[in-house]
C-alpha cells in the first residue's frame, strides 16, 4: 500500500512540475499501423503507456495470458479489442474506459520522439 501512495505522489509531482501530461515516457511502446480498412490511413499509430500499466498492475496480470513477452507478437486489432481481447479485457467500460469513437484520441497519438 505505501509503494503505491509512494508511486502515485511521484506521479502527481511530476504532472505538476512539467506542467502537462507525461506523453512519451520512457517505456512507451509504439504500435505501428499495419494496412487498415479503406478510409483509416491517417489513423495514428497506438501509443501504450507500459509505465503507467506497471504502476497499477503486476506483470502477471497482463502476461502471458492476454499479451506475449514479444512487442509485434500479436496481432491486435480493434476488431478484436472490441470483441473482449487485448486491450477490451479491461478497455470494456467497466474496469478501464470503453473504447469508443470519444476516446480515440487516449491511444492513437503521435509517438514520442
Amino acid at each position: 500500500m505505501r509503494r503505491r501512495a509512494a508511486v502515485a505522489l511521484f506521479l502527481a509531482i511530476v504532472v505538476m512540475i512539467s506542467g502537462r501530461s507525461v506523453v512519451g515516457a520512457l517505456g512507451d511502446l509504439v504500435f505501428e499501423r499495419r494496412a487498415g480498412p479503406q478510409g483509416s490511413e491517417g489513423i495514428l499509430p497506438a501509443v501504450f503507456p507500459h509505465w503507467i500499466h506497471r504502476a497499477r498492475f503486476r506483470c502477471y496480470v497482463c502476461h502471458p495470458a492476454i499479451f506475449e513477452m514479444q512487442l509485434g507478437s500479436s496481432e491486435i486489432t480493434m476488431a478484436k479489442i472490441r470483441e473482449g481481447q487485448y486491450c477490451g479485457k479491461c478497455h470494456n467500460g467497466r474496469i478501464a474506459f470503453n473504447v469508443e469513437f470519444q476516446t480515440c484520441g487516449r491511444c492513437h497519438r503521435e509517438p514520442p520522439d
